[in-house]
Formats: C-alpha cells, sequence, structure tokens
C-alpha cells in the first residue's frame, strides 16, 4: 500500500499523510473523490479500492456501489474536494501570523 499511498500523493499533489488516512479508512468516499480528481480509470480505482479493503476483502456489491458513487460524481466537483484537501492541509502546516 506504500507505493499506492506514494503515486497518489504525487499525482494529486496532496501530502502524504492525507492520502495514507484515506486509505486506512473503511468508507472509500475519499478514495473515490481522489481518483475522479485525477481520472484513473474504473479499473485502477477498483484496484485501489481493493487494496484499501485489505485481507477482508471487498464485494461485489460494495464495489457495484463504490462505481455508482464514481459515476455519478463530477470531475469539477472532485477537483474541487481535492483543491479543498490542499488548501486545508496548507492552512494545518503553515503557522498563523
Amino acid at each position: 500500500m506504500d507505493a499506492t499511498a506514494v503515486a497518489l500523493s504525487l499525482m494529486c499533489d496532496l501530502p502524504i499523510g492525507l492520502v495514507e488516512r484515506a486509505l486506512v479508512q473503511s468508507e472509500p468516499e475519499q478514495v473515490l473523490i481522489l481518483a475522479k480528481a485525477i481520472d484513473l480509470s474504473w479499473d485502477t480505482t477498483k484496484a485501489i479500492l481493493t487494496l484499501q479493503a485489505g485481507r477482508s476483502g471487498v464485494t461485489k456489491e460494495r464495489l457495484d456501489e463504490c462505481f455508482a458513487s464514481i459515476f455519478r460524481l463530477k470531475p469539477k466537483t472532485a477537483k474541487a474536494a481535492l483543491q479543498f484537501y490542499r488548501l486545508r492541509e496548507r492552512a494545518n502546516r503553515d503557522p498563523v501570523h
């Protein structure tokens, strides 16, 4: 999962910590947003979701739900969320003067 986190971090221009947190969450929404924002294919997104699920695995029904969610998600909305994540991370990093 480390290589996946690094790759997503670079592709999304987000800190590795944020991406790692998204990958260890039990809910896939943030991963779906990142995937849509950087225009990953469904096959790649499905592989990341399978990796995220770990040993417990991911059911076909859950993958179908994720596919429906990512299909409904507008690229513009996903990119806006990605920009929000970037701004939030910068604000948390930079001290207030």
